[in-house]
């Protein structure tokens, strides 16, 4: 008898409790699995994009020299009887404007002139034969063969009627941008490394002392201890078409993540090298749970069924709350923290969907001349125009209506059961006049203006992409006529009859 209810208490609560356990650490072990993919992607996006604002740091410095040595090439093609003195003069302001601590001038013929009142042979040059071209271009010199320093210089040809007259060079020394990579949020957890197609290191900075693969032949350096042949051939093939790619090495022991960025208007790289430690943050902030999850299974297998089942119902609802968290992410702009592309349209397709017979309105707003703001004001300007439009919108609106950042400066706004001519209007205007006031910088202020389009659901349009193309329609008329302005859709009149 005894032995029969042993059997019967075996097989009604502890073979149960036992598969169930089992059930869990099974689940645990694929949960785990999964979020360690996912942490090693946020990891990467992590570095990718830390690297991506140095490397446009680098883009800034070497833009910089271009283009005040751009500005005088095209002054001195004006005045082909140019004398001596002017173009001294010429040379004494890329040096005074740019960052560049030596400017030449070279002719056709090789005979050049420096900055500091020198005559030299440009012939006699290691590089010389990269001076030659039509088109501005950047050369790398171990040593500048004038004042024996290891130099960028930016070539840029002087011409006149297609014809090349000459050359402007101007040099930098790659210890220039060594304070912007030495104050890096890094510390000496990571290195920065400029390098070339063919895998010459041609400057360094930060954490350097140790790092074996800083050599040259940089790109096969990394074969040997890349995590597999593939995805190192992928990160070369990636550099050789000049895109950005990321590796992960263990060097000596030390797990590495590597990015490189290509250099704009040059055939180099910015390498980006992170020890994994440093982001050891991000990696635990994820794993912490996990870690106190499994540690709370293991105590419930020595405790009765109905704390297992707790437990189970506890690990379920962290999971459900852990996906809700990253569908949260995927629907959000990195930038504006608005709604990406794919939901903002996703939300408005679902409201035409639900309510057919409601009226709504779309404006599509478009920043005016975004790009100038980004050129002459810097990206990280930039930025902060995108970021301080989107808080405004949102704070302009309705909790229940849709706000997104669909491009790179175009965001939308739809505004759900307008019931009224007049709300369309009034709303209408309270776009129109904010652009009017809009300004950013917290010490020059900028004015921002938008042009916009606007159109009514279902009116102008009953699914996503009428309504878009109408309100498009009607932006294009905004900017036809001169910007800064709101316009709204009109049918053509083959269409309202």
């Amino acid at each position: 008898m005894q032995k029969r209810k042993f059997w019967e208490i075996f097989f009604q609560w502890v073979f149960p409790c036992a598969l169930l356990v089992v059930a869990l650490v099974l689940s645990i072990y694929e949960f785990n699995n999964k979020m360690n993919s996912a942490i090693r992607t946020v990891v990467d996006d992590q570095a990718e994009q830390i690297g991506y604002y140095y490397s446009a740091g680098v883009d800034d410095k070497l833009g910089a020299l271009g283009d005040i040595t751009s500005a005088m090439a095209n002054i001195m093609a004006s005045r082909p009887d140019r004398s001596d003195a002017f173009v001294y003069e010429k040379l004494d302001t890329i040096v005074k404007a740019s960052n560049a601590y030596m400017s030449a001038y070279c002719a056709v013929n090789g005979n050049g002139m420096l900055s500091d009142r020198r005559e030299f042979d440009m012939s006699e040059l290691n590089y010389y034969g990269s001076i030659s071209g039509t088109s501005a271009h950047y050369i790398y010199a171990g040593t500048d063969g004038i004042n024996g320093q290891t130099a960028f210089i930016y070539v840029c040809p002087i011409a006149i009627s297609g014809n090349v007259t000459g050359y402007l060079l101007s040099y930098m020394n790659p210890d220039n941008m060594k304070e912007f990579f030495d104050n890096s949020v890094y510390g000496d957890k990571a290195f920065f490394s400029l390098v070339n197609r063919n895998g010459t290191i041609m400057a360094c900075y930060g954490a350097t002392d140790g790092t074996a693969i800083l050599q040259n032949d940089f790109w096969n350096s990394l074969k040997d201890i890349s995590e597999s042949l593939g995805s190192w051939t992928l990160f070369e093939r990636q550099q050789q078409k000049g895109n950005n790619g990321i590796l992960h090495v263990k060097e000596d022991g030390v797990g590495k993540i590597i990015c490189h960025f290509p250099i704009r208007g040059t055939e180099w790289n910015l390498v980006v090298g992170i020890n994994e430690s440093y982001l050891s943050g991000i990696q635990q902030s994820f794993r912490g749970p996990i870690v106190n999850l499994i540690v709370k299974i293991s105590i419930s297998i020595a405790v009765a069924l109905i704390i297992i089942t707790a437990i189970n119902i506890l690990v379920r609802i962290k999971a459900s709350e852990h996906s809700k968290v990253l569908e949260d992410k995927a629907d959000t702009d990195l930038l504006t923290d608005l709604n990406n592309k794919m939901a903002t349209e996703r939300k408005i397709r679902e409201y035409m969907e639900k309510y057919p017979d409601k009226q709504g309105v779309l404006f599509v707003l478009d920043v005016d001349n975004f790009k100038k703001i980004n050129d002459t004001m810097g990206h990280a300007f930039g930025d902060e125009v995108l970021r301080n439009l989107a808080v405004r919108l949102q704070s302009m609106f309705r909790a229940t209506d849709i706000v997104g950042r669909t491009g790179g400066d175009e965001f939308m706004v739809f505004l759900k059961d307008i019931r009224e001519i007049s709300m369309i209007e009034r709303e209408g205007k309270k776009i129109e006049q904010f652009f009017h006031q809009f300004e950013v910088g917290e010490y020059v202020k900028y004015s921002v203006t938008a042009s916009v389009g606007a159109a009514v659901f279902p009116g102008d349009g009953k699914s996503f992409e009428e309504l878009y193309k109408a309100a498009d329609n009607a932006l294009y008329v905004s900017k036809r006529h001169g910007k800064n302005q709101l316009s709204f859709y009109k049918k053509p009149e083959n269409e309202t009859k």
